[in-house]
């Protein structure tokens, strides 16, 4: 029997493949909500059909508003209804089957600092490799160090959202995602806040989830391959800007957070200029991006924003 866990799909014109990747998310938790940023009404009608047979509900916006805001509607909802945990997936994902009981258990596993998230063990579908989990460093508290989930890791720093269980009852006492922004580190601004309400961030090995990222594809150079990720130029805007503005806010608090995101941005960078295409406008981008997050811009992405995360 399936795990007694409500889940949330967040979805931006799904693929042809959506369906089965739905009927994963069905069989592993229930019930489901479908929560479509399309803002289109036939692709919203050919969703709802895909929604009927996969027995899942359907949540429609009128326009783009984004992951954050997206996950508010779904968990308010769940919450509504009493759920107490909810798993959250973008439609690029898929459920190992038991992912939801390890979740659960992983949530339980400490009764006196209670969860407020729970990531998975994912595997990246490109590159088909286990993921690797940011914490701090054990000797140096302004380093940090990813490590991979080969028990229970009961501490991290974040998780990324698609595959990660959520108690609502955190979720309410954090006052939800924050929808000013839109998509990129959505999940990282939420986990750090819950860290800094007491709450514990973990990861439960036993919980597996395939996990695609995005466009990265491989690129050979100088006699190795690297997977650059291809994002467009108004992504990479909204992830800079997005990026400035939670090391304002965080990274006073969490200094090895600080480290591995401008450390992380310097790679994104690297792979702009040297294997991507679009550099100008890509770079461009970037610069644009970090600019607004200095002078503290949080202008709406709006309903022309560039998709949901994979």
């Amino acid at each position: 029997m399936p795990d007694p866990t409500a889940g949330v799909v967040v979805t931006y014109f799904p693929d042809e493949e959506f369906e089965a990747r739905l009927g994963a998310v069905v069989r592993e938790v229930s019930p489901v909500l479908v929560v479509d940023n399309s803002a289109d009404p036939a692709a919203g009608d050919r969703l709802a059909a895909v929604c009927d047979r996969c027995g899942a509900r359907l949540l429609r916006h009128a326009a783009n508003l984004g992951t954050a805001a997206a996950l508010n509607r779904g968990f308010a909802e769940l919450a509504r209804l009493g759920c107490g945990w909810a798993v959250a997936f973008d439609q690029d994902s898929v459920p190992a089957e038991g992912l939801a009981g390890a979740l659960r258990a992983c949530a339980a596993s400490d009764p006196y600092r209670p969860a407020a998230v729970v990531g998975a063990n994912w595997t990246d579908a490109a590159r088909d490799a286990p993921a690797r989990h940011l914490t701090r460093h054990p000797r140096f508290p302004l380093a940090f160090r990813r490590v991979a989930a080969e028990q229970d890791l009961p501490a991290v720093t974040t998780v990324i959202m698609s595959g990660s269980l959520f108690a609502l009852e955190a979720w309410r006492e954090l006052k939800g995602f924050d929808e000013s922004l839109f998509l990129d580190l959505v999940d990282a601004d939420y986990c750090l806040r819950a860290r800094q309400a007491g709450w514990a961030v973990r990861v439960a090995a036993a919980a597996r989830l395939l996990h695609a990222r995005g466009r990265k594809r491989a690129v050979r150079l100088a006699g190795r391959t690297w997977w650059p990720a291809f994002m467009p130029p108004a992504r990479l805007h909204l992830l800079f800007r997005n990026r400035v503005l939670l090391l304002r806010r965080h990274a006073w608090r969490e200094p090895h957070w600080a480290a591995f995101e401008t450390a992380y941005a310097l790679k994104i960078l690297a792979e702009v200029l040297f294997l991507e295409d679009q550099k100008t406008a890509k770079l461009g981008a970037c610069l644009r991006g970090t600019g607004a997050g200095i002078v503290g811009r949080h202008e709406a992405a709006g309903a022309g924003a560039p998709g949901l995360p994979g």
